[in-house]
């Protein structure tokens, strides 16, 4: 199997990116949501707040906020490569799905770098917090301590969440269908190994895909920016 991908099938290296990046997010979401949750416990008043409990709240965070960042550089990673190396040619010619597919595509690949930046910068905002664990600095340029900066990067760090979630479950239907529908090896061709079966289709390329990813991403980022903007009316008016 060579490194670099062909018309018929994925090289070695966007393999290992994709079940990297795949592991990765599997692990970290739900590691996010038992360290919010073991969170929102020690805001309520019906839990006694031990030291090792709250120990172990902060190093769930910071195993969270270390991965992220982990995955910001794989994605980053990921993304370059992709750039630079050709796409297979799709194993059928239904051109609306194709092009579906690759709107997917361009969403993840958006998600998988903002999902983690957000947090990122969340965490450089936030007085306060559960260190990453690197030699580098817990600040971002440009990002200065504030709360209210803090609470807005993490109002999008949870849209951008749901928005990769959504991704993630249409590309892996995508697979399946491909898989037990139409039966052909789009799915056996992100496996080690190579697809025997020839593309009947040659890739058209079209703009519409990333286009339309980048409108459902400025959705996305339009509804965080609105939440975060009703948060900071005042509650009663004079």
């Amino acid at each position: 199997m060579s490194t670099g991908n062909t018309a018929k099938s994925y090289g070695s290296v966007t393999k290992t990116f994709h079940w990297l990046t795949a592991t990765l997010i599997f692990v970290l979401i739900p590691l996010g949501l038992v360290a919010h949750s073991m969170a929102e416990n020690l805001r309520g008043p019906a839990i006694g707040v031990t030291p090792e409990y709250l120990m172990r709240t902060i190093w769930l965070f910071s195993l969270h906020k270390t991965l992220g960042v982990t995955v910001f550089f794989v994605a980053l990673g990921r993304v370059f490569w992709s750039i630079l190396q050709p796409k297979p040619d799709p194993l059928s010619d239904n051109s609306a799905q194709t092009q579906l597919a690759d709107m997917v595509h361009w969403l993840l690949y958006a998600t998988l770098v903002l999902t983690p930046l957000a947090g990122w910068a969340h965490h450089a905002a936030t007085i306060g917090y559960a260190p990453i664990w690197w030699p580098f600095g817990q600040t971002l340029p440009f990002v200065p301590k504030s709360e209210a900066l803090a609470a807005a990067f993490a109002g999008l760090h949870r849209v951008m969440i749901s928005l990769l979630a959504t991704s993630i479950l249409l590309h892996i239907a995508g697979a399946l269908k491909h898989q037990f529908i139409d039966h052909d090896t789009t799915l056996r061709r992100m496996l080690p190994g190579t697809s025997s079966q020839s593309p009947t289709y040659t890739r058209r390329r079209s703009p519409l895909p990333a286009l339309g990813a980048l409108v459902i991403l400025f959705v996305a980022i339009g509804i965080s920016v609105g939440r975060s903007a009703l948060h900071e009316i005042p509650s009663s008016l004079p």
